[in-house]
């Protein structure tokens, strides 16, 4: 099989942590707005659960990435960049909790 064959699974190496934060962004913000249709307790409970299964899927791209890095042998930028994209995308993901915080309150 050839190189540019596994394009698309080597890009998504870094990129999913984004795509994870991303989705977590709409989705906390659309239910912060949605709060009146779904009531306060509905809608602590739906973004505690969702914050936690991002951060737990970003805590498991993380340390994949980390033991590629400490494993040695050919690393390469992309081990790198899933490194720092999943630990970026963690504090996004933190940062995005802001919604639940206010309802909180």
């Amino acid at each position: 099989m050839r190189a540019q064959d596994h394009l698309l699974r080597r890009m998504m190496q870094p990129s999913l942590p984004l795509l994870i934060w991303g989705v977590h962004f709409f989705f906390c913000y659309f239910i912060a707005a949605e709060q009146l249709r779904f009531g306060k307790a509905a809608t602590l409970w739906l973004l505690a659960c969702a914050s936690l299964l991002a951060l737990g899927w970003l805590a498991v791209l993380c340390w994949r990435a980390l033991r590629r890095l400490h494993a040695g042998g050919n690393i390469s930028l992309l081990h790198w960049a899933g490194a720092a994209c999943a630990m970026l995308g963690a504090v996004g993901v933190l940062l995005s909790c802001l919604p639940m915080l206010l309802l909180w309150s």
